[in-house]
């Protein structure tokens, strides 16, 4: 079986190498390592070293400090014993302090392809977090709606059975019924998830103006409230609503898609096409009936 490339990558991280490449590379990175480690200094044939020589200096003057540079390498070379080491896969020799910088570009290259790579995975995570504000958020308004609901299962059940309804209970069963037989967007909108979910979004656009996926990402309570308000007359089967209504309606829609749905149009300039759009649908006659 051939090796895959995340092994591949994991075992040149482990052995301090450059783990980006294709798996042929990564294949003779991990060789070339494993050979040099199996060999000693004294194995190796007509050895060649590029040598790197660094030292710090305090002295302002370009020739006097490197002057006192040179009389730091050669002090250097007399008073400290040389080592060997394989760093980073590569063979390095050095006093114990420049040893110590070795390899430090071939290491900060894979840092930044480490760093890189979680970038990548933070992007990826945000935009997880994102979707489940925006599901979160859909599930808020929904749970209003379904409060609604049973707070009219009690209401209703004071009234009939125990005789003992107020002013209160009165409301809350006449609110209850608008959401009971009207519609909600936000809800409905997750009916169409999944394997096991409804198929006909043709008719979720019938009554809401929008595809579900759309409108599982609106958090803006009025927009919600609009949708059902078009549901609600749309599907009513007593009334019959007005030309203009639908009219209205769908210019609304129409200037909600073109706006930032991360903006609240009911806030900020008044010459907002989609605020007019909403304005304007409210204001307007909903049934043929209505005085």
């Amino acid at each position: 079986m051939p090796p895959k490339l995340k092994d591949l990558q994991k075992q040149c991280k482990a052995a301090r190498l450059d783990h980006r490449g294709k798996i042929p590379e990564l294949i003779q990175r991990l060789k070339d390592h494993k050979d040099r480690e199996e060999s000693s200094p004294e194995d190796q044939e007509d050895p060649k070293c590029d040598a790197i020589l660094v030292t710090q200096s305090k002295v302002s003057s370009e020739e006097e400090t490197k002057r006192d540079a040179k009389d730091a390498f050669g002090q250097a070379l007399e008073e400290e014993e040389l080592d060997v080491k394989i760093v980073m896969g590569e063979l390095y020799v050095g006093n114990p302090r420049g040893l110590g910088l070795a390899g430090l570009p071939t290491e900060l290259a894979s840092l930044k392809g480490e760093v890189k790579d979680l970038k990548g995975e933070v992007k990826d995570l945000k935009g997880e977090v994102n979707e489940l504000r925006d599901h979160v958020s859909t599930l808020r308004l929904a749970g209003q709606e379904y409060r609604r609901v049973r707070n009219r299962f009690i209401s209703t059940f004071k009234r009939d059975k125990l005789d003992d309804m107020t002013q209160s209970d009165l409301d809350i069963i006449r609110e209850g019924n608008i959401t009971a037989h009207g519609g909600d967007a936000a809800v409905d909108a997750l009916l169409y998830e999944g394997v096991e979910g409804r198929h006909d979004t043709y008719a979720f656009e019938e009554l809401y103006g929008m595809h579900p996926s759309d409108v599982k990402k609106i958090t803006h309570k009025e927009t919600i409230d609009i949708l059902n308000l078009h549901a609600g007359v749309r599907a009513d089967n007593d009334k019959t609503g007005t030309d203009e209504f639908y009219k209205r309606f769908a210019d609304f829609i129409q200037a909600f898609k073109r706006s930032d749905p991360k903006v609240n149009y009911l806030i900020g300039e008044s010459t907002n096409v989609t605020r007019a759009a909403y304005w304007s649908l409210l204001k307007c006659q909903r049934y043929t009936d209505s005085a």
